[in-house]
């Protein structure tokens, strides 16, 4: 039993949803045949521990979760942009950012699963969930200097990606 407790705003539901089912957009989805809802996700976090944590920035940490039995969670919406050819990588606007999409044969399973998450009083906010491992944030004008360096070094590197079709 895990002593953190995790907390999911109303705003932040309406983000999260975004990762379940199969989506249209580009990144990772849960399967919703393990975790139904938000609701059934934050239920299993509050009941299992993390099995690493990285700190995410001053405020926010990544919290590394795997099922239990070894079920695969989901598909992991990440990859190495060098292991995309550059004629299956396309540019993208979400939410005000210009993202590049990977497109690949099939989207890889996962175990694992990352909850972004920020102390408050009255728990751990969640701020983002998706299955695979770690990720940075989009970097953003306005993040302190060293936080943006590393979030433009990581999505410099990495890209998300989509099933082509």
């Amino acid at each position: 039993m895990s002593s953190l407790r995790f907390i999911l705003s109303e705003h932040r539901h309406g983000h999260l949803l975004r990762h379940f089912g199969d989506n249209s957009p580009a990144g990772s989805h849960f399967n919703t045949a393990v975790f139904a809802s938000p609701q059934e996700l934050i239920l299993f976090i509050n009941s299992n521990a993390p099995i690493s944590t990285q700190s995410y920035s001053e405020k926010k940490v990544a919290y590394l979760f795997r099922t239990t039995d070894g079920t695969a969670v989901g598909t992991d919406g990440l990859a190495l942009r060098k292991s995309i050819p550059a004629e299956d990588i396309v540019q993208e606007n979400r939410d005000g950012y210009s993202l590049s999409i990977g497109l690949i044969a099939e989207l890889p399973i996962t175990q694992e699963f990352c909850v972004i998450a920020y102390e408050t009083p009255e728990g751990l906010s969640i701020v983002t969930a998706f299955p695979g491992g770690y990720a940075r944030p989009f970097a953003q004008k306005g993040q302190p200097t060293k936080e943006y360096a590393l979030n433009k070094q990581f999505w410099e590197d990495h890209v998300l990606v989509r099933k082509k079709g």
